[in-house]
């Protein structure tokens, strides 16, 4: 009888020791397939080629330093020259093309500075 205990003690030692070795292997393989998944979620959120991020990344800098010229350089249009243009008997579509202006602020210089009544755009 101590025999059959022995040999039934030497069974189970054996099964434990197999699925030992079929949870680490289990293990493993659970462990691999976790670190691909986290590798492609890191890079699937990334799939935006280098060079585009940098293009805007210079655009959004360009557009932050105009907001941060001072009031002084930032380009205002000429009333000084319109106001000459408009005496010398320039009409409100010269005044919009050389001096930057909109189209009523020509015209309105146009009245104040010529005998002339202006002509739309």
């Amino acid at each position: 009888m101590t025999v059959w205990l022995e040999i039934g003690a030497g069974v189970v030692a054996l099964l434990q020791s197999v699925l030992l070795v079929l949870l680490w292997m289990q293990a493993r393989h659970l462990r691999a397939a976790l670190h691909a998944l986290g590798h492609n979620a890191v890079h699937g959120c990334t799939d935006v080629p280098t060079s585009m991020l940098v293009t805007a990344l210079g655009r959004l800098e360009h557009r932050l330093g105009m907001l941060e010229l001072p009031a002084s350089k930032v380009p205002r249009p000429s009333y000084d020259l319109a106001r000459q243009l408009a005496r010398e008997g320039a009409d409100v579509g010269q005044l919009v093309d050389r001096c930057d202006l909109s189209p009523d602020e020509a015209s309105l210089i146009v009245q104040m500075h010529s005998g002339v009544q202006p002509t739309r755009v």
